[in-house]
């Protein structure tokens, strides 16, 4: 083992996984370079719906007339994976964007995707929602074909795309664990890893608000922000911001991406996953108990004890359900920790919104740039901490500022990710530094250009316009 993988693992867990590439497509962000710009500039990207997101006639609901928006979503460069104009149209711009994205991360990784054809690669996401396949069933009532079933209506498709365009013959898995699917994806990613059921793996997801059902249900139920914003952990916290979010990690064992020159970014040293169980009175009650399960298991994978944790990027959503969150963090994170060592928590969504099936895998993006830069960015739209939570037991800080990321003496910083779903699921992943990072940004991402936005994504598409209800794709940047 090398100096550079002892500093890291030491003492951990028996086997840590790297993230070597990252990809996003977030709300005012494409790439990490521009997440990291977002974040440490401390910006809200959640806006007004575009005039053309919806349906003609289309009433949005009051608690969805502002959201997480990514441009673009309809553009797709159908010729570069080989997919006919007529098989295109009617794709999920969620495949079609996950295709876009997970070929950029790979790239990022330093690795070229065609050369992956026939590896034991594997590919695992999660997805919850399927908008495209309401708008196309009235688009094309009475004319839907096969086409229309794998490209909307299958989730399966999801992975499936990715595994067949990459030529991957690994475990290939659509995941719905609702809001925590991303980051459960991430967990099974790393569980098949460290099995050797996969030498390299993809793990993310995507969501895109393509209709409004969803949105009208939430917004009936009381758990959508009347004010379109997403206030983590603060005393008027009213409610989420729905949004689009689509991302990407390329996922490799420690020591064969040491042995393989890979560019490292973070070491997830271990990751779990629970479910509530009967701790609670309805299903889709949180539960603190649950959550704490999740965690505890978690850092004893990682072989860290839970008061070494410098930051934690929580879910976070900016509901009654981060008090249980919070609740969970502090009985946990308490444990072993000393006197006077506070630990920042922050929530990704006060910049971007909830992105639902993907929020787990752009917090772990967000935990990634914070360990590589070795900061911690503001938690937006926090004034007064909320009365429900035990602030001074642990205590527990939602930074109003950049900080520097907080790490034990002598060690690598340590940051963790939690994840939950309405359904029960929970996901707790444990990442630390690699060594060299912490200090700057990764040479080969510019922290910022001229214009001041992050460094663009390498490849240049040329991407054509596939109409939202599937009418024949037209031209568009050639």
């Amino acid at each position: 083992m090398s100096d550079h993988s002892s500093r890291i693992v030491g003492g951990y867990g028996p086997a840590p996984v790297a993230v070597i590439g990252v990809g996003c497509r977030l709300p005012g962000a494409h790439g990490p370079g521009q997440l990291w710009d977002l974040l440490r500039s401390g910006r809200d990207a959640t806006r007004p719906a575009p005039a053309d997101r919806f349906p003609a006639g289309t009433v949005v609901p009051a608690g969805g007339m502002r959201g997480g928006f990514v441009d673009g979503v309809e553009e797709f460069d159908a010729g570069f994976f080989g997919i006919p104009d007529d098989e295109a149209a009617v794709m999920d711009p969620q495949q079609r964007l996950l295709l876009l994205t997970a070929w950029e991360a790979l790239e990022d990784a330093g690795a070229d995707p065609q050369g992956l054809r026939g590896r034991r690669g594997a590919v695992f996401v999660g997805q919850s929602h399927g908008d495209h396949w309401e708008r196309l069933r009235e688009a094309r009532a009475g004319a839907l074909g096969l086409d229309c079933l794998v490209g909307a209506h299958q989730r399966s498709f999801l992975a499936g795309r990715l595994s067949f365009h990459l030529g991957l013959h690994g475990p290939s898995v659509t995941l719905d664990c609702a809001q925590a699917s991303s980051l459960a994806a991430v967990h099974l990613a790393c569980s098949s890893l460290r099995a050797g059921e996969s030498e390299l793996a993809l793990a993310g997801g995507a969501n895109l608000l393509l209709g409004t059902t969803a949105t009208d249900v939430f917004d009936g139920a009381g758990v959508l922000s009347g004010e379109g914003l997403c206030r983590f952990g603060d005393a008027e916290a009213d409610g989420f911001v729905r949004s689009d979010g689509v991302g990407a990690v390329v996922l490799k064992a420690l020591d064969r991406a040491i042995a393989d020159g890979d560019p490292i970014r973070a070491v997830i040293l271990g990751s779990a996953m629970s479910h509530d169980g009967a701790t609670k009175k309805r299903v889709t009650d949180p539960s603190a108990d649950g959550q704490a399960l999740a965690m505890r298991w978690a850092y004893q994978d990682a072989g860290i004890a839970p008061g070494d944790v410098g930051y934690v990027e929580a879910h976070g959503t900016g509901t009654r359900i981060d008090a249980v969150e919070l609740g969970a963090l502090i009985e946990v994170l308490a444990e072993g920790r000393p006197p006077g060592r506070p630990c920042p928590v922050g929530s990704v969504k006060t910049n971007v919104g909830h992105c639902e099936a993907a929020a787990g895998v752009a917090g772990l993006i967000k935990a990634v740039l914070c360990l590589e830069h070795g900061q911690v960015p503001a938690s937006l739209h926090f004034r007064t901490p909320s009365p429900l939570v035990d602030w001074d037991r642990l205590p527990l800080v939602v930074p109003t500022s950049p900080q520097p990321l907080p790490a034990v003496p002598g060690r690598p910083a340590i940051a963790a990710v939690n994840g939950q779903g309405m359904s029960g699921t929970n996901v707790h992943v444990v990442l630390g530094q690699w060594a060299g990072s912490g200090t700057r940004p990764s040479p080969d991402m510019p922290e910022t250009f001229p214009d001041g936005r992050g460094a663009p994504p390498p490849r240049e598409w040329r991407l054509r316009s596939c109409p939202l209800d599937g009418a024949a794709p037209s031209r568009h940047g050639d």
